[in-house]
């Protein structure tokens, strides 16, 4: 199931930050540097277990060490 996620900016609008769906990438180069804690919001499904920064970077990381 593909899930879209982004952050909520000060002003209110929502930026797209990371896709997943066979696996998780980075939509934006700049978001893998916002703080860990940063909330993220499923776009477009269910969050299964992501609900900041800090779990979409340890999602990608894992994924790296799967595929050295």
């Amino acid at each position: 199931m593909s899930t879209t996620f982004g952050v909520k900016t000060s002003t209110g609008k929502i930026i797209e930050v990371a896709f997943r769906a066979s696996g998780m990438r980075w939509k934006s180069p700049l978001a893998e540097l916002l703080p860990n804690d940063t909330p993220v919001i499923p776009l477009d499904n269910s969050a299964q277990g992501i609900h900041t920064i800090g779990d979409i970077k340890q999602d990608i990381a894992e994924q790296q060490e799967y595929t050295l």
